[in-house]
C-alpha cells in the first residue's frame, strides 16, 4: 500500500563511501517529481568512515522523507536491498548505487513506466559520467545503452509486491571470492525469475543513470574478472541465459574463446610443431589493440605492454570461470 502519500522508496546500498553517497543523495533531491511522493533508504552495509553523520546531517534538510538503516554485518548489497524493501513505504522500489547519479527525469519516467500494472520490472541505461576519462586500469563494468540480459540493478525498478512475492534477492547467490569479498549474481537472478513469472519488463532509454568508473591499482585490476565465477551458478539456474548473454552458448566472450585457442597453440607449438604457434594470432591482435585501439604498429613495445597484462586479466577471467564451472557443474567458458 501506499504509504502516506509516498509512491517510490529509492533503495541506496552503501559502504565507506560518504562523499559519493553524498552526492547520490543530491542527485535524487533533484528529481522533477513532487519529493512528497518518494522516500530515499540508505542502507549502511557497516561503513567505517562518517557515512552515519552525512546522512543524519542531510536527513535533517532533505526536502523528501529519508531512512538510514546500518546493517549488523556486511552480507553484500543483495541482502541489504533486500532490507531496504522490507522497510519501504513505496509501492515502487528504485534501485541505484552510491557511486550512481540518475538524471533529473530518473524518476518521472520510472513511474511512467510502471503505470502499467503487468510491468514489473523497469531498467534504463547505465552510462559513463560525461566528461571522465577511461583509463587502461579503470574499473569500468561497462555501459548498458541497451536492455542488458544482467539487468544491472544500479538502475532497476520492481513492483513491490512483487518482489516480495518472489521473495527478493535470493542470497544464496552471494558468495566471497579468494580475497574475502562479496560477490553476488542475485540481481540478475531476480530479473530473470520476474520475466520467467509472466511479468512484463521494460528497457526506457532516457532513465539515465550514470555510474563513476573507479581506477584499480594494476594487480587488483588483473585479478577483478576472477569474481565473475559467480556466472555458471547463475547460468545453471536461467538456461536462457547461455543465448542472451554468452558467446556460442558457452564462452563469457569471444575473445576468451581466442584465449583458450592461443594456450592450445602455445602448448602444441612448444610440445610439436611450431606452426601451431599461429593459433595464437587472433588472441594477440586483439590483446596488442584492446588496451588502445589508437596504437599503431610504432607502438610496438606499447602494444607488447598492455597484451601482457590483458592476458594477465584474461587468465583470472577464464580461471575463475572454470573454477565456478566445476563448482556449480555447469559449463560456462
Amino acid at each position: 500500500m501506499n504509504g502516506g502519500g509516498v509512491l517510490v522508496s529509492v533503495v541506496i546500498p552503501t559502504r565507506n563511501q560518504s562523499d559519493l553517497l553524498r552526492e547520490a543523495i543530491e542527485a535524487v533531491w533533484r528529481q522533477t517529481v513532487d519529493p512528497a511522493t518518494f522516500e530515499i533508504i540508505v542502507v549502511d552495509n557497516c561503513s567505517t568512515d562518517d557515512t552515519a553523520a552525512v546522512v543524519r546531517e542531510m536527513s535533517a534538510r532533505a526536502p523528501c522523507s529519508m531512512v538510514y538503516h546500518c546493517m549488523e554485518e556486511n552480507r553484500g548489497p543483495a541482502n541489504s536491498r533486500n532490507q531496504g524493501v522490507r522497510q519501504a513505504r513505496g509501492e515502487l522500489i528504485a534501485f541505484t548505487d552510491s557511486d550512481c547519479r540518475p538524471v533529473p527525469q530518473w524518476l518521472a519516467l520510472g513511474q511512467a513506466a510502471m503505470a502499467d500494472a503487468n510491468v514489473a520490472l523497469v531498467t534504463g541505461q547505465v552510462l559513463y559520467p560525461p566528461g571522465q576519462k577511461i583509463t587502461f586500469f579503470s574499473r569500468a563494468a561497462g555501459e548498458a545503452r541497451y536492455e542488458h540480459p544482467s539487468y544491472p540493478t544500479c538502475n532497476a525498478w520492481y513492483r513491490r509486491k512483487v518482489f516480495l512475492d518472489l521473495g527478493g534477492f535470493d542470497t544464496n547467490l552471494c558468495f566471497r571470492d579468494f580475497r574475502n569479498r562479496p560477490v553476488e549474481c542475485a540481481d540478475t537472478d531476480l530479473a530473470w525469475r520476474v520475466k520467467e513469472a509472466g511479468y512484463r519488463n521494460v528497457f526506457v532509454p532516457e532513465m539515465i543513470v550514470h555510474h563513476r568508473v573507479e581506477v584499480l591499482p594494476p594487480l587488483n585490476w588483473a585479478m577483478e574478472p576472477f569474481r565473475l565465477f559467480v556466472l555458471p551458478a547463475l547460468v545453471r539456474r536461467h538456461p536462457q541465459l547461455r543465448r542472451a548473454l554468452l558467446a556460442w552458448g558457452v564462452f563469457f566472450t569471444r575473445e576468451n574463446a581466442w584465449f583458450y585457442l592461443a594456450l592450445l597453440g602455445l602448448i602444441l607449438g612448444s610440445a610439436w610443431h611450431w606452426a601451431f604457434l599461429l593459433l595464437m594470432v587472433p588472441y594477440v591482435a586483439w590483446a596488442a589493440r584492446a588496451g588502445n585501439p589508437r596504437l599503431t604498429l610504432f607502438d610496438l613495445h606499447r602494444m607488447a605492454a598492455r597484451a601482457v597484462l590483458i592476458a594477465a586479466r584474461q587468465a583470472f577471467l577464464c580461471a575463475g570461470l572454470l573454477y565456478g564451472s566445476a563448482r556449480f557443474r555447469t559449463i560456462v567458458l
